[in-house]
């Protein structure tokens, strides 16, 4: 079905560049109309997003401490935020600059680089390749807290040009990621000091920064992409960020992340552009896409596969289930995805077809049964009857499900299907409500549509 109406667009947008939509967030974006909602979305910091905050505030366990409680808080920050553009951005950087919990193994300094990314998600690329370098987490997870002038370690150097700024083989040569590598020398995490806990619940510091020691930096002649001099870590960063490879790689993973899955030249011209217009604006390279006619095309359209997270939270957000947060956790690992443990410095990029195998296609069926069957933990499921009487879709079959298609799959359901649905409840002639309530057939229509294989592309 093509993007043809304001609301198609706007559906389509708050799924790219959100993680969906209820039906009352839905409305509000429709009263912006398309140019205000993509404003709003740019715009974080004029949207109130206390309530959220003081959700993840309420936790009874400290995310700095626990692993379980670092991966709730973000959960429930996805499906509460009234800032989700920012979360895409924050999920979007933490999949470039991939580090895992399981190699860093302080929640604290994970919980960091995710305040991190959100601080910086849409502020100039310099910058967030700075705050990265020296970011406790990427540290750890890429050794350069290991890289001394008397050893150097090349694993943060490569993978800084390799997967950050220019793609694997481009420009660079083994040479400079050597010279980088010396430049980067010296560095040292700081971290807070723990407080007295005679219970033993305070383990991990938070990170305060990171400094660096004198006499752990290479201070000799070093020579990297062309320039000679004792370079040093803003030096590598500098160079990085000034070429127009960088603004490339970084506005085609963009584009794929947002719109389509090739972008053309003259759409990596523009964003290239933008980019250095902008002083190397992340936010102005993404509404470069966001307010494009590519974003709304038909080769943008329903190509790309959601992620476990992207499926589970956005329909756990659409459906309203806020206590749901310790099951999603679940729910994603059994999809194969669990945040902050990606598969690699190479994060989830390579994902999509891979989302899709026997084992976690079951995995999704399992998740739409059991947000949607009727005799669950009632904060963790769907009430139906009530979900349907609060948007005023009690009238007829017809009425119910074109309301939960434009819920779940933003109205796009072929005439067939929508027969067959339509039948399942009663039909023209046979529907009744409070009938369809009690022999579960309103939570079961639902449940049909989370099943759906639109259901699972953004």
């Amino acid at each position: 079905m093509a993007l043809d109406t304001d609301r198609r667009k706007i559906q389509h947008l708050l799924r790219r560049a959100g993680w969906g939509y209820s039906p009352s967030e839905l409305n509000e974006y429709l009263a912006l109309g398309l140019k205000g909602s993509i404003d709003r979305l740019l715009s974080p910091d004029s949207v109130d997003d206390s309530a959220s905050q003081a959700l993840i505030a309420g936790l009874e366990t400290d995310p700095n401490q626990d692993r379980g409680a670092l991966l709730a808080a973000w959960h429930l920050r996805i499906i509460t935020t009234k800032r989700p553009l920012l979360e895409r951005m924050v999920y979007f950087w933490h999949d470039h600059f991939a580090t895992a919990v399981s190699k860093v193994e302080s929640p604290a300094f994970m919980q960091a680089q995710n305040d991190l990314f959100r601080t910086r998600a849409f502020g100039r690329f310099d910058e967030m390749l700075t705050g990265v370098a020296r970011d406790a987490a990427m540290m750890v997870f890429l050794d350069n807290r290991l890289n001394i002038r008397s050893a150097p370690n090349e694993n943060f150097a490569r993978e800084l040009m390799e997967l950050h700024t220019l793609g694997e083989g481009n420009v660079y040569t083994e040479k400079d990621i050597k010279e980088a590598a010396r430049a980067l020398t010296g560095w040292r995490i700081t971290t807070e000091e723990l407080p007295k806990d005679p219970m033993g619940k305070t383990k991990y510091p938070k990170p305060t920064g990171a400094v660096l020691v004198a006499n752990r930096f290479d201070a000799g002649k070093k020579t990297f992409l062309g320039v000679t001099g004792n370079l040093n870590d803003q030096d590598v960063i500098r160079a990085l960020a000034a070429l127009p490879e960088t603004a490339r790689f970084i506005g085609r993973k963009l584009w794929r992340y947002f719109a389509v899955a090739q972008p053309t030249e003259e759409m990596l011209a523009r964003t290239t552009k933008a980019y250095f217009d902008s002083k190397y604006s992340m936010r102005e390279v993404v509404r470069t896409i966001l307010t494009s006619d590519e974003m709304y095309s038909d080769e943008a359209y329903r190509w790309r596969i959601k992620s476990p997270v992207e499926y589970v939270l956005g329909y756990t957000r659409s459906l309203g289930l806020v206590g749901a947060t310790t099951r999603t956790i679940t729910q994603t690992r059994a999809m194969n995805q669990t945040l902050y443990e990606p598969p690699g410095p190479q994060g989830w990029s390579k994902g999509g077809a891979d989302w899709i195998a026997s084992t976690t296609m079951l995995a999704r069926a399992n998740f739409a049964y059991e947000v949607t069957r009727s005799d669950g933990p009632k904060a963790q499921v769907v009430d139906a009857p009530a979900l349907l009487r609060a948007n005023g879709l009690t009238v007829s079959a017809a009425q119910i499900v074109d309301g939960l298609a434009d819920l779940i799959i933003g109205g796009d359901i072929d005439s067939a299907t929508r027969q067959t649905l339509i039948d399942y409840l009663g039909g023209a002639t046979h529907f009744n409500f409070a009938e369809a309530q009690r022999n579960g057939a309103l939570h079961g229509v639902l449940y049909l549509m989370l099943s759906m294989p639109l259901a699972h592309l953004a």
